[in-house]
């Protein structure tokens, strides 16, 4: 309670006189007589408050009223009683003084709420010296309340705000224009649900566009029940319905577009062991061409009309008469981009390095083509696989430093840290991904594991933080603007679709929809949620 310099010197000279009147004994004082018994204390004191007097003069400090006030609960009395004996003992034994009130037990906690300091009758009289050795030097960052990204419309509301602990703390991917982020931990600990819910919440933004590369269809449930596009690539789609299959060499409109197909079809006869030479380049470009004119656009016909035997072989595994055929030599691409699509990746992976890098690099390439400026989001689960293999890496390279520009932040998560650091882009992991959301891990502090977490910034107290949070509901959030571990404490509403990723879970919702156009309602009551109608209307 800070004073003006005329109270302050005011309050000082009463504070001096009162003093000044202990310094000679009262006999002395009332017959005017003169002895050498000084009370040297009540002398230093004297000179001490001239002092302040002189310096509030000067307004080099300010002076003011500081009450500090320590509130304990407790239903029982007998504990409440221990636990202020042992707060008292703590602060005296710190060199401060501390008494636990009595009498004026009510008033000292109205004087604690804000705007109700006058209750309080401790009131010691400090400078602003003293108050800046006792006031903290940092507080509970509670993340910035608007989103930080200039691309945004002025104003617009953070990712997310999550009630953690006694303080709400508001989740932004985005450090200025930058929104690229990396998650990590140990499997088990709640990526999955993470991952879902800032998903969900960048549907806030106006014209959202949201890719998302799953595995284990644990965003399947949000997917669905927000009405996006959910691909199982490279298996039978769950709903029974026909397999997607692609035309990679459908769009031949632009220069782009015929250099992207070219480089597109020298990666398959790559990886099926061609060394590519300029007389493969000049053949396959001369095709893509003459395509460019003509209405076939499949793999087959490409196959027919290319005039190199080494090529014809080595692509014969992804036309029709191959085993990839169904999925990459359609007459009509299957792929309709919207605002939300989820591609389950989990069977196209257990197809090994030649079907993963072909169906992958053209779903890269379709996605790049829709990033025209909207608040766009790239998420990568089980990013470790991606990152063992060149092709991916230098893709995700390309990524981490030109979508930027488009609007367009990609979500990097992995529980494999080994392969994170064996990947040969951990730096360019580290500068281009401000924001690093790390899971709980138990063995963040045991060599191997810990020098990952150093490496990319981590103190001994970070390190802590994450070996001892509780897996499954804290998470540690690090960025340039700040650091905090908090707690999502999602309701049963959100975790009927974020947190819903178990088999049993996801086989009764496919099951529900398949039964019921509004399944989402029915998928609540199932779960013990009342009045899901209400509910889903609201949201």
């Amino acid at each position: 309670m800070f004073l003006d310099d005329q109270d302050a010197r005011q309050k000082l000279e009463r504070t001096r006189k009162k003093w000044q009147q202990k310094v000679r004994p009262f006999i002395d004082q009332l017959f005017q007589t003169q002895s050498r018994s000084l009370d040297q204390d009540a002398a230093a004191m004297v000179a001490e408050t001239e002092d302040a007097i002189a310096e509030a003069s000067s307004q080099l400090v300010a002076y003011g009223y500081y009450t500090p006030v320590i509130v304990l609960f407790d239903e029982s009395s007998a504990r409440l009683q221990e636990k202020a004996e042992a707060v008292r003992r703590l602060i005296q034994a710190e060199g401060f003084g501390a008494r636990i009130e009595t009498l004026n037990a009510t008033e000292a906690f109205l004087g604690s709420l804000p705007g109700n300091w006058y209750a309080n009758i401790r009131e010691p009289l400090i400078n602003t010296r003293n108050l800046a050795d006792l006031i903290p030097l940092n507080s509970v960052w509670s993340g910035s309340p608007t989103a930080p990204c200039p691309f945004y419309p002025p104003g617009s509301p953070p990712l997310m705000q999550v009630a953690s602990g006694s303080t709400p703390f508001r989740l932004n991917l985005h450090v200025d224009d930058v929104g690229h982020t990396l998650v990590f931990g140990p499997t088990g600990s709640g990526k999955s649900t993470l991952l879902a819910l800032i998903a969900a919440q960048f549907r806030r933004y106006a014209g959202a566009q949201i890719f998302a590369f799953d595995k284990g269809r644990s965003m399947m449930p949000l997917t669905l029940a927000a009405g996006g596009d959910h691909y199982e690539i490279g298996g039978d789609d769950p709903d029974g319905a026909a397999a997607l299959a692609f035309c990679p060499l459908s769009d031949l409109s632009t220069d782009t577009d015929r250099a992207w197909a070219a480089e597109w079809v020298e990666t398959l006869v790559a990886v099926q062991g061609v060394l590519i030479t300029p007389d493969h380049r000049n053949a396959i470009s001369r095709q893509i061409g003459l395509m460019a004119e003509a209405r076939g656009r499949s793999l087959s016909d490409f196959v027919s009309g290319v005039q190199m035997r080494e090529i014809k072989d080595a692509l014969h595994h992804y036309t029709v008469d191959g085993p990839m055929g169904q999925l990459l030599d359609a007459e009509r691409d299957g792929l309709e981009l919207g605002s939300f699509q989820t591609f389950e990746i989990e069977q196209l992976m257990n197809m090994g390095e030649r079907n993963l890098v072909p169906v992958l690099t053209y779903l890269f390439r379709r996605i790049e083509k829709r990033l025209s400026g909207a608040p766009s989001l790239i998420i990568l689960d089980e990013a470790w696989l991606l990152l063992g293999h060149p092709v991916f890496r230098d893709k995700i390279r390309e990524w981490l430093k030109v979508l930027r520009k488009a609007n367009c932040a990609v979500l990097l998560a992995t529980q494999s840290i080994s392969d994170a650091e064996r990947s040969g882009i951990i730096d360019v992991l580290k500068e281009s991904c401000p924001t690093k959301i790390c899971l709980p891990n138990g063995a963040a502090r045991e060599p191997g594991t810990r020098e990952f977490y150093e490496r990319i910034g981590f103190n001994e107290r970070q390190i802590e933080i994450v070996a001892t949070a509780v897996p499954k509901r804290e998470y540690y959030v690090a960025s340039p603007e700040g650091r905090r571990l908090f707690n999502m404490a999602l309701g049963p509403v959100a975790l009927s679709f974020v947190g819903a990723s178990g088999k049993d879970d996801l086989q009764r919702i496919l099951a529900l929809k398949k039964a019921e156009a509004n399944w989402p309602v029915h998928w609540l009551k199932e779960r013990g949620i009342g009045h899901a109608e209400t509910l889903l209307a609201d949201l």
